[in-house]
Order: C-alpha cells, then sequence, then structure tokens
C-alpha cells in the first residue's frame, strides 16, 4: 500500500508543477478569490463561525499548493502548524501556534512551511478550534485523504474537538469521487473538500 501511495503522489506532484508553471497572475489571484468563497460556504454549510476563542486551524501554503493566502487574510487569529525549531531541527510532535496579524512569519527549515514566531502550544491546542482547513494532494467521496506522506495531520488531528469539521484544499482533478484511495488504519476522513471550482460536503462526521 505505501508503495502504491508514493505512485500516486509522484503522479500528483509532477501534475502540480506543469500546472503551476503554466498559471498566469490573473489566475492566481482568481484562484485565490475563489478558495475564499468556498471556504465561506464550506463554514455556512457546517454552521461554523471561527472566533479569538475557537479559531480557525489552517496550514500556511507552500509552493504548489493551492492558495488558501486569501482565507487566512480572513480570519485573527489563525492556529498554524509549527514543524521545526528555530535552528530547523524537525519537531517530534505535533505543535501549533496562535498567529496574529503582525505577528513574524519565520522559515527556519526550507522543506517545510512558514510558521509563526508567536509562542508555541501543545498538541492540544487543536481542541479549541472551530475548524481544521488541511493541506493534501487527493481526496475520495469517502473522506479518505492523501497526504504528503510524514503522518503529521494523522497524528494531529487525533486531538480536534469532535464537533469540528475538518476540510482539505486541493486542485480541482485532485478530487477523486468513487475512485477510492488506499486507506490505512491510521488515516481520518475529512468532511468537506474545497477546490478552486467546488465545495463539497462529504456527510461524514
Amino acid at each position: 500500500m505505501t508503495m502504491h501511495k508514493n505512485s500516486l503522489r509522484a503522479e500528483i506532484r509532477a501534475r502540480r508543477s506543469l500546472y503551476w508553471d503554466s498559471r498566469g497572475p490573473g489566475e492566481e489571484q482568481g484562484e485565490r478569490d475563489a478558495l475564499t468563497a468556498h471556504f465561506r460556504e464550506a463554514l455556512d454549510v457546517f454552521g461554523v463561525t471561527p472566533s479569538s476563542s475557537h479559531p480557525l486551524a489552517a496550514f500556511y501554503p507552500m509552493e504548489k499548493e493551492p492558495d488558501i493566502s486569501g482565507i487566512l487574510a480572513c480570519f485573527n487569529p489563525v492556529l498554524l502548524p509549527v514543524l521545526a525549531r528555530e535552528d530547523g531541527t524537525l519537531l517530534r510532535e505535533p505543535r501549533w501556534a496562535l498567529h496574529s496579524r503582525g505577528d513574524e512569519l519565520t522559515r527556519p527549515n526550507p522543506r517545510f512551511p512558514a510558521q509563526s514566531r508567536a509562542p508555541i502550544r501543545e498538541a492540544q491546542a487543536l481542541e479549541a478550534a472551530s475548524v481544521v482547513l488541511i493541506a493534501g494532494l487527493s481526496v475520495d467521496e469517502a473522506g479518505t485523504r492523501l497526504g504528503q506522506g510524514g503522518g503529521w495531520y494523522d497524528r494531529a488531528l487525533l486531538y480536534k474537538g469532535v464537533s469540528a469539521p475538518v476540510i482539505a484544499c486541493i486542485f480541482d482533478w485532485e478530487y477523486r469521487g468513487k475512485e477510492l484511495l488506499p486507506r490505512e488504519d491510521h488515516d481520518i476522513p475529512v468532511d468537506g473538500v474545497i477546490t478552486p471550482s467546488h465545495f463539497i460536503k462529504l456527510g461524514i462526521k
């Protein structure tokens, strides 16, 4: 199963590279705006309103990931993953920072996304999140998500609140519908998907 997942990851990353290089500035802005609109639709459907006490938990996009910077700009504060120490070494367990506008972002390890310099919080910080927006490479109609392979979200999502929906953000062609992805026991299904063209509620809770 691991070999099959790795093959899928390689195919998706290759297609992402081609797509990324083909976009123009206008398309990039249009994509950001569309993702923001579909995320707001998802919040309405799930009946969720992020607040300072129950914030959005999200991710800071890396190159060739869907650009959710428009979404991040709409909410304050936001829980963001912290993956590395200041010296660049990987943290062993999931950690978060409650990032507010004006807080500095840093990237101590180029293999990982930018992270906030706000104080580091334990994995249990995710319990307060009202909704969790996560990255991924593909999702099927059963809510199975194919990640980058590090298992970070599999560990992190164990701490989310029971009522908090998990929404994956991918590109249009990465939603597989009835073409099911391989699922392992540790895989936590997502409740919805946003792409530049759609919001899809998967009906899993």
